[in-house]
């Protein structure tokens, strides 16, 4: 396709301007920076004696649309993860298998390293090359595009009517993936021979410079040449042979001998692999300089492929900054010791770097890498070689090895000295966790790793900084925090769960002031499971969102009812998470559910957690502003278990204390003014807050609470929690 005129600088009138051949080149990328930037970043650069077209898509559709209509696209610039994950391969499985568009070059690219395409996905649709989008730098996308094209232009050279260069590419696609270098190139030997139509007598090496060729040694070593594979090339054995290869190295082309040729073919990377072939009668005339140009350019798109498939293949297996085996290798290795029965007396270790992330942010990140390669070294040089060191997440380091060295005695004393980052020292705190092998029941690698980090998860949440050791019951734990977890899940879609309402009273005449609205949940079978069982697992999971504005839902229905029925002055408590309250929707949540029951926001009380009120932090403070405006009272829950700063609680705009029940089971009349109950309320009085008793089940406890000058109580004494129609009842006898 011929483009526009374009005029050189030094033009004068009368002269007859040169035609550039127009390449052209689509773009598909949900992200029209990207599409400015390389379109700027290839501005009146001449590629190949011609200059780039480009075309615009930013779907997956888009594309093909554009690509039925127009059939001779060189190069395609592909996002790989556009509409979804799989977009931008699903694409080029369209554009090979559908749209049979052998010839277009493809360059992947994406923003996200982690969806990066797997080894098949590059083989099996021919893919040019893969960038992350920091990549596509202004001599990243030259370099690309240039190879991309001149792979193209070739390509449509065997298209047009070459056989001979049809069947080497074809062998070119098999060669490539040899993994082994000789096996490679000695069939590229072949199919030069095939080419000069001689035997296959010669040789072949690598080398990067010139003045290297000598020093390689032959990967293969064919006819004559037989026995020298693995040495040399010496010069006075064969100088004619070297002077005949340095001469193609630092030209183009075939390089005619008096007794042979030879062919250099340069890969992306900067490797060059140096044929040579002996021939009686050597006849430059016998070939077309341009099938060996094809010959030449698409062998060397074959080791830009090798190259590529040898990086992503290193990459699935290591992590880039430590240069160390990844989750994926550690796994791998596992379910080999796990298949070959070798797992009795192995031990692993994961090393957990404490706060790693306020290190990142405090230090920044520079500082956290240098920190994380220090650590690596450390691992490394203290490891014996039979010991596997592994970085497997972000600031988890692993090492697998013989139970007698893989233990606290060689892994702690290794953080137990300073590491030097920038200049200065810093310590570093760990957890561990160790788990023996031995010890797991397991039928895959994954399921070995998954114990470790069980023993890892239970030293972070019990023992920080210090290590635990894996235990058979830690799985079970697990297990049954699935089963719970897939438990609540469908209760959440059915009718297991269920609200109930305990009430609370004043303390001086037992008249009936709010209830509280807690969550509970029967299983398909009639048992109940307690809320401390399915809480933390609801937490843990998430699911809390759900569950919390289910249980507001409820009691706010509940609460408009009952004010319409003449309860009027009742106030609904509900209890919200920490995970709850931080959600950003949270707010406006509340507020729509409170709207559409009908209810006064002011008869709605929410209870917090002390953690959560004493959180300093700009979205608590706007969120507790906010709810104070709508009206909605604020309790801080079980008051006392936790580290309040009584200045900062002064600040905070709530209006109850809530005394745990812990504390109210424990009064006694001998030490009540001196107890945590009878603190609480002092400290509540102070601050012109009213303080309510929870578990309050005898009424030597209510007297004591009441001297105290606490006013307000729930507990057994008065009322269970009950569902809604026993609440009823509840309610009846009392009037």
């Amino acid at each position: 396709m011929e483009g526009p005129l374009l005029f050189a600088e030094d033009d004068t009138a009368g002269e007859v301007p040169r035609r550039l051949k127009s390449w052209r080149c689509l773009i598909v990328d949900d992200d029209e920076g990207v599409h400015q930037s390389l379109a700027f970043a290839m501005n009146n650069l001449p590629v190949l004696e011609g200059r780039i077209e480009w075309l615009h898509a930013y779907t997956a559709r888009e594309a093909r649309e554009i690509l039925e209509r127009e059939r001779d696209v060189a190069v395609i610039m592909l996002d790989v993860v556009m509409e979804h994950e799989q977009a931008g391969l699903e694409l080029v499985r369209v554009i090979r298998n559908e749209l049979g568009l052998n010839d277009t070059r493809i360059i992947l690219h994406t923003g996200q390293p982690g969806f990066a395409p797997e080894i098949t996905a590059i083989r099996e649709y021919d893919i040019n090359d893969y960038r992350t989008k920091a990549q596509l730098t202004r001599g990243h996308v030259y370099t690309c595009l240039s190879s991309a094209i001149r792979t193209y232009r070739q390509i449509r050279a065997i298209a047009q009517g070459r056989e001979q260069l049809r069947r080497i590419i074809e062998a070119g696609d098999e060669l490539m993936m040899q993994v082994d270098e000789a096996a490679f190139a000695r069939g590229v030997l072949a199919h030069f021979a095939q080419l000069l139509d001689t035997g296959l007598s010669g040789f072949a090496l690598t080398a990067t410079r010139p003045d290297s060729l000598s020093l390689q040694p032959l990967l293969v070593a064919e006819g004559q040449h037989a026995g020298r594979a693995g040495r040399s090339l010496n010069a006075s054995e064969a100088a004619e042979a070297l002077a005949c290869c340095l001469q193609s190295l630092s030209g183009h082309g075939v390089a005619w001998g008096a007794r042979g040729a030879a062919l250099c073919i340069r890969s992306h990377p900067g490797a060059v692999l140096c044929l040579y072939l002996d021939l009686q009668v050597p006849d430059p005339e016998s070939v077309d300089p341009g099938v060996i140009d094809v010959f030449a350019g698409h062998f060397a798109s074959c080791l830009d492929n090798r190259s590529l498939l040898h990086q992503l293949q290193h990459d699935a297996y290591h992590d880039r900054l430590s240069g160390l085996p990844n989750r994926r290798a550690l796994g791998e290795e596992l379910g080999r010791c796990l298949v070959a029965g070798q797992t009795s007396g192995l031990s692993l270790a994961l090393i957990d770097i404490d706060a790693f992330g306020e290190i990142n942010e405090t230090l920044g990140h520079a500082f956290g890498d240098e920190l994380l390669r220090g650590i690596t070294a450390r691992l490394r040089t203290s490891a014996t070689p039979e010991v596997m060191v592994a970085r497997i997440s972000a600031d988890i380091f692993a090492v697998l090895g013989a139970e007698r060295r893989i233990t606290p005695e060689f892994v702690l004393p290794l953080f137990a000295e300073p590491f030097t980052v920038g200049g200065e020292e810093s310590m570093v705190s760990v957890t561990v966790g160790f788990t023996r092998l031995g010890d797991v029941e397991a039928q895959a690698g994954g399921e070995l790793l998954e114990a470790a980090f069980q023993a890892l998860r239970y030293a972070k949440t019990y023992q920080r900084g210090q290590l635990a050791w894996y235990d058979p019951a830690l799985t079970s734990q697990t297990h049954e925090r699935v089963r719970l977890l897939n438990g609540l899940r469908h209760a959440l879609q059915g009718d297991g769960l269920y609200v109930v309402f305990q009430p609370q009273v004043s303390l001086e005449d037992q008249r009936l002031i709010g209830l509280e609205a807690l969550m509970r949940w029967r299983t398909e079978d009639g048992s109940v499971i307690p809320p401390d069982r399915f809480i933390p697992v609801a937490e843990q999971s998430g699911l809390i969102r759900e569950l919390g504005f289910f249980v507001l839902r409820e009691a706010c229905s509940l609460l408009a009812r009952l004010h319409a029925e003449g309860h009027a002055g009742v106030r609904m408590a509900v209890n919200v998470s920490a995970v709850q309250f931080r959600n950003p929707s949270f707010l406006s949540e509340l507020r729509q559910i409170v709207g559409a029951s009908g209810m006064d926001a002011h008869y709605l009380e929410l209870e917090i957690t002390e953690s959560i009120a004493m959180e300093d932090s700009a979205y608590v403070r706007e969120a507790l502003e906010a709810l104070r405006t709508m009206g909605v009272q604020l309790a801080v829950d079980d008051f006392g278990t936790g580290y309040s700063c009584l200045a900062q609680l002064k600040q905070l705009a709530f209006n109850r204390l809530k005394i745990d029940k812990a504390f109210v089971h424990d009064l006694s009349e001998e030490e009540a003014d001196a107890s945590i109950a009878g603190v609480v309320i002092q400290i509540g009085q102070r601050l012109g807050k009213e303080v309510i008793a929870e578990g309050v089940e005898t009424e030597a406890q209510a007297q004591i609470l009441g001297r105290l000058g606490c006013r307000e109580a729930q507990g057994y004494l008065y009322g269970r929690p009950m569902p809604v129609a026993e609440l009823y009842r509840w309610l009846k006898s009392r009037a």
